[in-house]
């Protein structure tokens, strides 16, 4: 029984740390003892097929097989009454929609999975020899791994619906500059309301062209993810970062002002300049990166839009004199915009 609860352990926490949609799908794709799953998804509004199948595309399509129904009361309508999960044997009048190109099955497992207290799909396995899938595990064991199971794949759907919206930078997984943008203006409003300054840091990578020249522009991605990271590490939870271009990223921050920006900016440059970043097959690369620190203190009546394009402005200015004094540190634009 330890063995069994040991392989199904090991199989939720490789659903929870996937990083990516496809490796979600990859791992997935069998059980922990090895049998064959399938993935029933209502998708009454025909969003999520795209997402799953866009993913498919870009990775060659392997792993769990995923179908879609408008309605699961159409493919299985004994699903829709059930709390739990079910394993059983095999009977092609209640199971044969599920398993449409398997035959000679014998043991069935079917989790179901809910959101909200609602079966949003349903994770099949079935066998034709004597091995149940899950077999050996409790219901309770079944039920935590349905649980498990949607709320690792709503991770993943949610992360790749912001990509389609143009939300998110694939390369690093930070936000966008489209999102960015947003949340300044929005930062920008709660300052007018509250009377408070929002700063705004810009933080650009020096000669990254030269590892690009050098050892590929993979080794450049390698060298931005882990300096993403690294950046990510120092920021506030109350923050908002992106990727504002292809070696920029920038911090928003709320209730802050320029000279309060000031220790995020050497956290920053410690955390990056600490060890070399690797950037593949062991290879190294010292890197330093550049910053320009802003503020504003908004009054009742400004334009949002025009206040958020002058913070960046002045923080990409400042970003460009630190620069120019050759780069690994940080300026603080002149003024503070009305």
């Amino acid at each position: 029984m330890n063995a069994t609860v040991d392989r199904l352990l090991s199989w939720e926490r490789g659903l929870l740390q996937a990083d990516s949609l496809d490796l979600w799908l990859e791992r997935a794709g069998t059980t922990p003892d090895g049998a064959v799953a399938r993935l029933l998804l209502a998708d009454p509004t025909h969003e999520l097929q795209p997402l799953v199948q866009g993913c498919r595309e870009a990775n060659e399509g392997a792993g769990l097989a995923v179908h879609f129904a408008q309605s699961l009361a159409g493919v299985a309508p004994q699903v829709l009454a059930m709390r739990g999960a079910w394993r059983g044997e095999y009977h092609a009048a209640d199971h044969a929609l599920l398993f449409p190109e398997r035959a000679g099955l014998r043991d069935v497992v079917l989790l179901p999975l809910q959101r909200s207290g609602q079966v949003v799909g349903l994770y099949t396995a079935a066998t034709a020899d004597a091995a149940a899938p899950f077999d050996g595990l409790g219901a309770p064991y079944l039920d935590h791994a349905a649980d498990v199971l949607i709320n690792s794949l709503d991770r993943h759907l949610e992360r790749a619906r912001a990509l389609r919206g143009g939300l998110l930078d694939p390369l690093t997984g930070w936000h966008s500059s489209r999102y960015l943008q947003s949340r300044l203006r929005e930062e920008i409003a709660r300052a007018e309301r509250e009377l408070c300054s929002v700063a705004c840091l810009i933080i650009d990578v020096d000669r990254l062209q030269d590892v690009n020249d050098e050892l590929g522009y993979g080794a450049g991605d390698r060298a931005l993810q882990e300096l993403a990271s690294r950046i990510e590490s120092q920021v506030r939870a109350s923050d908002a970062t992106g990727r504002i271009g292809s070696d920029e990223f920038g911090v928003v921050l709320p209730s802050t002002d320029a000279g309060q920006a000031v220790p995020l900016a050497r956290r920053i440059l410690a955390a990056v300049s600490r060890n070399p970043v690797g950037v593949g097959d062991g290879v190294e690369v010292q890197v330093s990166v550049s910053m320009g620190i802003a503020s504003i203190e908004p009054a009742s009546d400004a334009d949002r839009k025009a206040l958020a394009d002058h913070l960046v402005a002045d923080a990409v200015a400042a970003m460009h004199r630190a620069k120019e004094g050759g780069g690994g540190g940080f300026e603080i634009a002149p003024g503070v915009r009305p």
